[in-house]
């Protein structure tokens, strides 16, 4: 089952950043940069329901991944030169494949799209019109009679 607040698996999570980082870290706090990454993505494509039945939901899933990573390195990791730059490698990594996804949306992304307009119109334009609503209504008249 998929988490909606990350679609990721925290063992993909563990498994990059450990072959990075020897701090001990545990599945709750993997899970806790899987949800800020995963909120990243949200925010950049405006999306926020990817489903294993979307086109690019496995190329999200792995972004996330790698963004999830690269935090965990960067808050458990010594800041060695290695940490950091497999850290940089996989933000930058992650942020290119990110932008594919929003310079690319597919026709299913352009349908669901939450850029919906609605009209709301009425049958009258003006307040005498709603006298037809209620014939007791007074309609407003001015009393400035200055020509």
């Amino acid at each position: 089952m998929v988490d909606p607040l990350f679609i990721s698996d925290w063992q993909q999570v563990d498994k990059l950043a450990r072959d990075v980082v020897t701090a001990d870290f545990d599945q709750t706090a993997i899970e806790k940069e899987m949800k800020a990454a995963y909120s990243h993505i949200i925010v950049k494509t405006g999306k926020s329901d990817w489903s294993s039945s979307d086109n690019r939901f496995y190329d999200v899933q792995k972004i996330e991944q790698e963004r999830a990573a690269s935090f965990i390195i960067e808050y458990f990791g010594s800041g060695s030169p290695e940490e950091i730059a497999m850290m940089q490698w996989l933000r930058s990594n992650s942020d290119k494949d990110l932008q594919d996804v929003v310079d690319n949306p597919t026709a299913a992304d352009e349908s669901t799209a939450d850029t919906e307009i609605h009209l709301v119109t009425s049958l009258y334009g003006s307040y005498p019109a709603s006298l037809e609503d209620d014939p007791n209504a007074t309609p407003y008249r001015s009393t400035n009679n200055s020509v």
